[in-house]
């Protein structure tokens, strides 16, 4: 396939997306495309993959040749179970002409076995995680027999082992002739699994270059612009450690000045009461149960304040239940969740947010954005009360503090414009500005560089540290080893729904925490070493 001068504007915003842009692709290769968010590269595949008419340009492709996008935020009908989603318009029949359900079922499962991708045909699609959400929907563009596959993030959501999936099916596809092109932001994946790169910027082609030709501090510089000689790999060092309990510190950027950085580092008056000694939030023997099956077992955990306590796992090993626990989603089958010392009335994530508990969700569609509102109005959403007077809304109010919010987490997006024109970086953006919006004591940060160009994902991180350093707990649950490691001061490592050690210092290898990860750790039973300032007698998890 051959993409030649293509130019896309869209109308609705003003935004030019890409900006005569020439792509070859070719058959058994795999071409990562890179970028800044907003830098065009799914607009570009979109078009590629014919669901965007309306362009300049033009796309040349061999008579027949099957080209499969599968998008960053897959979705499913919630009520259907997985095949029903993925057979739309290709069911296969009886010989009656009936829906051959059975025949459906073993197509998948067999199309899932190959690749050893763990969804089962006959899930109802709410019960899925987002990474087999994912898996799914790269097995749901496989049954078409694509001879062009363009995954946009498709590791975004997953841990090492299903990333490990997704490059074996990616190398399979190459190695029968296939063309696969690779929308992220993860440079050591880039390193690892493609042959070519094409790097954009502003919906320009900046270079096309060979894997074996680059590193990923030139990436980086090509991505931003800048000398940035500094790959996603080293994020663990770019920070300034702390042990457990001690204040966090927050390193100066260039743009910072010492008495900016002072000012961030004051506590807010909302935080500065709060005791260090006590915990501002509590699982106690939670268990979770559903349809008779133990999904979280007898889970303690104590999070205090200024402590970045990270959660890490394979989803399916309860990484998604804990998210639903800790936001006020799911109520657990038995146990206690205490926020600042306080039992909720009941378990929902506005109760927990009056509590004190501010939550970034991993799924941004269908938990954290009105998608047909617009984003100022996503912006202002637990702000209405003190913008609104009589039933009006103040606006001019509401639009300076949205126009703030926008300034400062860098997000490019028409204020006035539906929050389903977003690109998936900017609309985690929106969710973070919001949320952070509130200088709650408590923050739940589920996978929370989902999607996000390296820029925008150590805007995150240090936005986390600054919290951290305010008084704020923090609970970071990511999949992601190296961001847990970059930021967490204690690391809780799921396996099988129970926590299975806790890490501290030098204990926080990514080795042994993926080896925990998936049971083959010799000593998941040990208790955890001891807290610096708090009882060393508290069991894993806490």
């Amino acid at each position: 396939m051959e993409l030649r001068h293509i130019t896309k504007r869209y109308l609705e915003n003003d935004v030019l997306a890409v900006r005569d842009v020439s792509l070859a692709l070719h058959a058994g290769e795999i071409h990562a495309l890179i970028g800044e968010n907003g830098a065009g590269k799914s607009t570009l595949m979109k078009i590629a993959a014919g669901l965007l008419p309306e362009y300049d340009g033009e796309v040349k492709s061999d008579a027949g040749k099957v080209c499969r996008l599968v998008q960053q935020h897959p979705q499913f009908i919630p009520q259907h179970q997985v095949w029903e989603n993925l057979f739309l318009g290709i069911e296969p029949r009886t010989r009656w002409g009936m829906i051959d359900q059975d025949a459906a079922a073993r197509r998948f499962s067999a199309l899932a076995g190959r690749y050893a991708f763990p969804v089962e045909p006959r899930m109802r699609a709410e019960r899925l995680s987002a990474a087999q959400a994912q898996l799914a929907a790269i097995l749901g563009a496989l049954l078409h027999n694509p001879d062009i596959l363009i995954l946009d993030e498709p590791t975004a959501p997953c841990s090492d082992h299903e990333t490990a999936l997704v490059f074996g099916m990616m190398r399979d596809l190459r190695n029968d002739g296939r063309a696969v092109v690779l929308i992220t932001h993860k440079l050591r994946e880039v390193m690892e699994i493609s042959d070519r790169i094409t790097i954009m910027r502003h919906g320009r082609v900046v270079r096309t270059l060979l894997t074996a030709d680059t590193n990923p501090g030139e990436l980086s510089s090509l991505m931003i612009g800048e000398d940035c000689q500094r790959s996603e790999s080293d994020r663990r060092f770019s920070f300034a450690r702390r042990d457990s309990g001690t204040t966090a510190r927050t390193p100066l950027t260039d743009q910072q000045d010492p008495a900016t950085a002072a000012q961030q580092t004051s506590p807010p008056p909302s935080l500065r009461a709060v005791d260090p000694a006590q915990p501002v939030f509590e699982l106690l023997k939670v268990s979770l149960v559903r349809r008779g099956r133990m999904l979280l077992e007898n889970l303690d955990l104590r999070l205090y304040p200024g402590e970045i306590l990270g959660i890490t796992g394979i989803r399916e090993n309860g990484l998604e239940y804990i998210e639903d626990i800790l936001s006020g989603s799911a109520e657990p089958s038995s146990g206690e969740v205490r926020i600042q010392g306080n039992l909720p009335t009941r378990y929902t994530p506005r109760v927990f947010r009056k509590l004190g508990l501010a939550y970034i969700p991993t799924d941004r569609l269908m938990r954290g954005a009105s998608l047909s509102s617009t984003v100022e109005d996503n912006m202002i959403l637990l702000e209405r009360k003190r913008f609104g007077r009589g039933g009006l809304l103040n606006r001019r109010a509401s639009a300076s503090f949205s126009a703030a919010l926008q300034q400062k987490f860098g997000i490019t997006a028409v204020l006035g414009k539906p929050m389903h024109t977003l690109s998936g970086g900017n609309m985690q953006k929106v969710i973070l500005s919001r949320e952070l919006s509130q200088n709650s004591p408590v923050v739940v940060f589920s996978e929370p560089s989902w999607g996000l160009d390296f820029r925008s994902s150590q805007r995150v991180h240090d936005e986390i540290l600054r919290l951290s350093a305010e008084g704020v707990g923090i609970i970071l649950i990511s999949s992601d080893i190296d961001e847990i490691l970059s930021l967490a001061d204690r690391i809780v490592v799921m396996y099988k729904g129970s926590f299975a050690r806790t890490l501290h210092g030098s204990d926080r290898v990514r080795d042994t925490i993926g080896g925990l990860m998936l049971g083959i750790e010799s000593e998941m039973s040990l208790a955890a070493p001891e807290d610096h300032n708090h009882d060393s007698s508290k069991e894993p998890g806490q």
